[in-house]
C-alpha cells in the first residue's frame, strides 16, 4: 500500500508544473542544451582555491640598523626592532602570496570541509638557495619559504544552527566564523582585532541559534611546553552578537588565560609573557619585579566588555556608529616568594562615527577616538593598569587598524616590515589618547577613490625627560580597481613626532627620531 502511494505522489510531481511555471511557459519550444548550461549555476566542486597575491614597492626613511632584522621586522617603531630614521630613503619591493585550499567531499553532503592556508613572503633580491620564512627573491630563487597559517576540519552538519571547527585557525575578538566572513568585516566589528588577530590551534563552536544571534566558544593553546607540565598558556574565549533592532548590533564577551610557562617557549630569543623581550618589542606592556631572583611568574588574566554596532555598512541611512568598552583584569603571582601578587586593572574605550555624504559607501567621513588605561610604574607598586593584548604572547597578534593611519598605528598593508609607533595599543604600558579622521571619495564609482586622513597620539604616562605628545600624522591614499577584484593603490603619510620621543628610553639608540614618511605602490589581486 504504502508503494502505491509512494508511485502516486511521483506521478502527481512529474503531472503537475513546476513551481513558478506558467502555462505560457510550457507552450513554448525546449531550450537547447546551451541554453539549459546557460542557465544553471554549476555545482561547487569538491576542491577549491582562493588565492591572494600582495605586491608593495616602498621608499620611506624609517629602516632597522641591525642587519639580522632586515628580513623581517615587526613591532614598535624606535623600539627594540631597531627601527629608526636615516637621513637617506630606502626603497625595496616586497611580495606576498597567500594560497587557501578548500577541501568538501561530497560523500559527506557539507558535514566537513578541510581549510588549509599557507604564505610565501619575500623581498626583491633578499635571498636564493636558502632556508628561512619572509626570504626568497633573489636570482634563481630556489628558497625554502612557507608557512602554515592555516589547517582545521570545519564540521557543520546539513541545515544546522551551529558548526565547529578544529585546529590550526584565525583567532579573532569576534563571535563571528572568520572562515565566512572578510577581514574588513573584523575591523569594524567586535573589538577590530586590537587584542587578537592571529591564527592559532583550538576549537571553536560557532553558534546561530536564531537569525539575530551570533556565538563563539572557544578554546586556544597558545604555547605547550612540558606536555607532562602544568607550564603552558591557553585562553577560553566566548562572545555573543545580538540584534535587537534591525540597526542596532550589540555584543558581549568574557575571556580568560591562564599562563603558567614562567616565560618558556616564545618566538626566539625574545621569550614570550608578561616579563618577556617579545612583550617589550611589540609595544606591549613589559613589567619588571626590580630585585627578584626570577622574572617567572603564573598569571589567572580575565577580559569583559560590551560592543555594539549602528547602522552597519550603511543599510538603514547615512550616519553609522560603532564602538567597544573592555576591561582586562586578574592576578599575577612571581615565583619569588619575596613579592607579593600583582592585581590586574586596565581598560580600553574606542568608538567610530561614520557618515555617507554620496552615492557609494566609498563616499564617506569618519571619525575615531581610542582610549586606553595606563601605568606609569608598572607592576612595581603592587598594581597594573595597562591593557593586555595578545601581543604579549605572540606577533603579530593585536592589529588595531580600523584607522586607516600608516605609520603612527599599524598599517596591515605590509608584507615583511610592520611597525608604527603606537603598534599596541597599550602604548608600552603607558596607556594611549588618539583619534583619526579620514574621508573618502569614489571619484568613479567602484572603480577609482580617493582618501585624506589624519591622526593624533598623545600617552596617557611619560617616561622621564619625555612629554605626552606621541606623533601626528597626515596621509592619502589612491585606490584604482583594473579589473575585478584587482587592484592598484598609491599611498603615502608623513608623522610629525612628538615630546614623547625627548625620553631616552623612548627609542632604542636613546635619541630623538626625526620625522618619519612612507609612500608605496601596491597591487592587490585576490583570486578565485
Amino acid at each position: 500500500m504504502k508503494f502505491l502511494i509512494f508511485l502516486l505522489m511521483c506521478g502527481l510531481m512529474f503531472t503537475l508544473p513546476a513551481h513558478g511555471q506558467t502555462v505560457q511557459e510550457e507552450n513554448l519550444p525546449p531550450r537547447s542544451e546551451e541554453d539549459r548550461k546557460r542557465l544553471t549555476d554549476p555545482l561547487p566542486g569538491e576542491f577549491q582555491f582562493i588565492g591572494y597575491s600582495f605586491t608593495r614597492t616602498t621608499t620611506t626613511n624609517v629602516t632597522p640598523v641591525n642587519n639580522v632584522l632586515q628580513g623581517q621586522v615587526i613591532g614598535r617603531l624606535f623600539g627594540p626592532n631597531s627601527t629608526e630614521t636615516v637621513d637617506r630613503a630606502a626603497f625595496y619591493t616586497e611580495q606576498r602570496f597567500v594560497p587557501l585550499f578548500v577541501y568538501s567531499p561530497s560523500i559527506l553532503d557539507g558535514y566537513a570541509t578541510f581549510r588549509g592556508l599557507f604564505k610565501i613572503d619575500y623581498t626583491w633580491g633578499d635571498q636564493a638557495y636558502g632556508i628561512g620564512n619572509n626570504r626568497g627573491g633573489a636570482i634563481s630563487g630556489g628558497q625554502i619559504n612557507l608557512q602554515t597559517l592555516m589547517a582545521n576540519v570545519d564540521l557543520r552538519p546539513p541545515g544546522g544552527w551551529w558548526n565547529v571547527v578544529v585546529g590550526l585557525q584565525r583567532i579573532f575578538d569576534s563571535p563571528y566564523d572568520p572562515n565566512v566572513n572578510t577581514l574588513d568585516f573584523f575591523q569594524n566589528t567586535g573589538y577590530k582585532l586590537s587584542f587578537w588577530g592571529t591564527q592559532a590551534v583550538g576549537v571553536s563552536w560557532f553558534m546561530r541559534p536564531h537569525q539575530a544571534i551570533n556565538a563563539r566558544l572557544g578554546f586556544f593553546q597558545l604555547w605547550e611546553n612540558q606536555i607532562s607540565r602544568d607550564d603552558d598558556v591557553f585562553i577560553v574565549m566566548g562572545d555573543i552578537s545580538t540584534r535587537p533592532h534591525p540597526k542596532l548590533e550589540l555584543g558581549f564577551n568574557a575571556w580568560y588565560l591562564r599562563d603558567t610557562a614562567k616565560g618558556a617557549g616564545g618566538i626566539s630569543v625574545l621569550g614570550q609573557g608578561l616579563t618577556s623581550g617579545l612583550a617589550a618589542y611589540n609595544g606591549a606592556p613589559r613589567i619588571n619585579f626590580q630585585g627578584a631572583s626570577t622574572q617567572t611568574y603564573k598569571a589567572d588574566l580575565f577580559w569583559a566588555g560590551t560592543n555594539l554596532s549602528w547602522n552597519r555598512d550603511f543599510v538603514h541611512g547615512n550616519l553609522a556608529l560603532n564602538g567597544f568598552a573592555i576591561a582586562n583584569f586578574g592576578n599575577i603571582s612571581p615565583v619569588d616568594p619575596a613579592f607579593d601578587d600583582v592585581n590586574v586593572l586596565g581598560a580600553t574605550f574606542n568608538t567610530t562615527v561614520s557618515y555617507r555624504y554620496g552615492m557609494t559607501n566609498n563616499d564617506r567621513v569618519w571619525l575615531e577616538g581610542i582610549y586606553t588605561t595606563g601605568d606609569e610604574e608598572g607592576a612595581g607598586d603592587g598594581t597594573l593598569n595597562s591593557v593586555l593584548t595578545g601581543n604579549i604572547w605572540g606577533s603579530p597578534v593585536g592589529i588595531y587598524s580600523s584607522h586607516r593611519a600608516l605609520l603612527l598605528f599599524p598599517d596591515p598593508q605590509v608584507v615583511n616590515r610592520y611597525y608604527s609607533m603606537v603598534h599596541d595599543i597599550s602604548n608600552m604600558g603607558l596607556g594611549v589618547t588618539g583619534g583619526s579622521l579620514n574621508v573618502m571619495r569614489d571619484i568613479i564609482p567602484h572603480r577609482f577613490s580617493a582618501k585624506a586622513g589624519a591622526a593624533i597620539a598623545y600617552s596617557n604616562n611619560t617616561l622621564p625627560g619625555g612629554g605626552n605628545h606621541i606623533g601626528t600624522e597626515i596621509n592619502g591614499e589612491l585606490k584604482y580597481n583594473l579589473r575585478v577584484f584587482l587592484t592598484l593603490g598609491l599611498s603615502a603619510g608623513y608623522v610629525f613626532t612628538g615630546d614623547f620621543y625627548d625620553a631616552p628610553r623612548s627609542t632604542s639608540s636613546g635619541m630623538a627620531p626625526d620625522n618619519p614618511w612612507v609612500a608605496f605602490l601596491t597591487l592587490n589581486w585576490l583570486m578565485f
